[in-house]
């Protein structure tokens, strides 16, 4: 009831917080816009390492089953992006266009934390389909107009990595209360099991999201953005596809999703039988708060060089610790904390600046095209992302194919472990080679987007004028 009286309550007073015009865009506007990715955040721990060892080792369901409905909830999530983009960019509503999206996924967002999280030790298969599907829908409706909502609030090439910045930097404090969930449920109550650990991760997703998301619908303003008529949804895709940076940033996002979904679902196995770390939340308490520590490192490398320089550098150091890792030995726990917290400091460069990029790319399509179309484009960047987190979901199977098991009385041998260590490391690892070739090459700096900056403006201008004559 709390959580859809925040939605009423919003949908009755944001339609006085809207914003006609572009006007500079603060700091602390920037964070306080950033503020929902932090239970955002929080909830993608959980579902990329303790769902499968939940529904796997507590509750019973067959882990190539777990790896299925990961797979096919991703493809589901991927394949809605799409509309709900094409939606939020094209209808207007009294309240604006994007944050009604917004008020509407946070219930139902809400709900499908709360039953994925709690099932009972008799759940099935199709009940954890049935909630981690609409886990996937919540997050799409909520997820995309938001994400679009943030491209919009600024055209300035390095404002929007100072957005994207901000947004990360509450992404990261989400990871670093989620490791903290698990390190005060190990070290403080002393349960390890995954039905503790996620119930304590429900509470508090619960709590924070519709508050969050409250005090950003109130506080931020919704930019007009006034450009050319609107195109049918094949027409708008037709457009898009022309475009070849949005395709090599496509690509970028796909090999590095892709590879970090593939590792993130090993994880925890990794870190428990190929490391022989028993207890995981300080580890992760380590890896994400070094993450956030770097932040402003990754925003003066970006300024300094460029946000396609920057991830490129990431690509290298992660690579590298990869490696490092498959060569450990078993025991050698503290060297892992080491080199994860080494790999923590790059995290923050995966998740914000093909992002950022991506503003810079949707300019390059105004210009030629004269429509704003960014949740569009961020639905289709959202659709290879969450075809690249089925990745993570394939490993799973393929980790049964290869002999290792989930049983708790079944010890892996060396062949079993071995095969854990190539698919964790080795893997994502080939596909980061890929995508550090197409970021070394990318041809869109600050100095061409201040020419896109001052295109897009005279296109808004020319476009405004004819509205009001017409």
């Amino acid at each position: 009831m709390a959580v859809l009286g925040v939605t009423f309550c919003a949908f009755a007073i944001i339609k006085e917080h809207q914003q006609t015009n572009m006007t500079p865009i603060t700091r602390s506007t920037a964070w306080i816009y950033g503020s929902v990715s932090l239970p955002l955040a929080i909830i993608s721990y959980p579902l990329a390492v303790w769902i499968p060892r939940l529904y796997s080792t507590e509750i019973g369901i067959d882990l190539g089953l777990i790896g299925l409905v990961i797979f096919c909830a991703a493809i589901f999530d991927a394949v809605s992006d799409p509309a709900m983009g094409f939606m939020s960019d094209r209808f207007q509503t009294r309240w604006g266009r994007r944050k009604p999206w917004i008020a509407i996924g946070v219930p139902i967002y809400a709900v499908a934390v709360w039953m994925l999280l709690n099932p009972d030790q008799g759940s099935t298969v199709l009940y954890l389909a049935l909630f981690f599907i609409l886990l996937r829908l919540a997050t799409t409706i909520l997820g995309l107009p938001y994400a679009a909502w943030g491209m919009e609030l600024s055209t300035e090439y390095h404002t929007r990595t100072m957005i994207q910045s901000a947004r990360e930097k509450y992404v990261l404090a989400g990871l670093i209360v989620a490791s903290a969930i698990v390190l005060i449920s190990e070290e403080v109550f002393d349960n390890r099991s995954a039905s503790f650990v996620l119930s304590n991760f429900s509470w508090v997703i619960v709590t924070l999201l519709p508050l969050t998301a409250l005090i950003v619908l109130l506080k931020v303003p919704e930019v007009a953005v006034p450009l050319a008529p609107r195109v049918s949804i094949v027409a708008s895709l037709r457009q898009m596809t022309r475009n070849k940076l949005f395709f090599r940033l496509l690509m970028i996002e796909l090999l590095i999703a892709g590879g970090e979904n593939f590792r993130n679902t090993l994880s925890l196995f990794f870190v428990q039988d190929y490391v022989g770390a028993d207890r995981v939340g300080r580890l992760y308490v380590l890896y994400f708060g070094v993450g956030l520590l770097a932040i402003p490192v990754w925003d003066w490398i970006a300024r300094r060089f460029g946000k396609h320089q920057s991830l490129a550098t990431a690509m290298v150091m992660v690579s590298i610790i990869a490696i490092a890792c498959f060569m450990l030995d078993y025991g050698q726990v503290t060297e892992f904390y080491v080199l994860f917290a080494l790999k923590g400091f790059c995290f923050g460069a995966f998740a914000y600046l093909p992002r950022a990029m991506l503003a810079d790319v949707v300019d390059f399509d105004t210009v030629r095209s004269g429509t704003a179309r960014p949740a569009s484009y961020f639905a289709i960047l959202g659709f290879m992302t969450k075809c690249a987190a089925s990745f993570g979901g394939l490993s799973l199977p393929i980790l049964g194919f290869v002999g290792y098991s989930v049983a708790r009385n079944v010890t892996n041998g060396p062949t079993e472990l071995m095969w854990l260590g190539i698919l964790y490391a080795i893997v994502p690892t080939l596909m980061f080679v890929v995508a550090f070739y197409l970021c070394v090459t990318w041809p869109l700096d600050a100095k061409l987007h201040q020419r896109l900056e001052r295109l897009v403006a005279r296109k808004q201008a020319r476009y405004s004028k004819d509205s009001v004559r017409a």
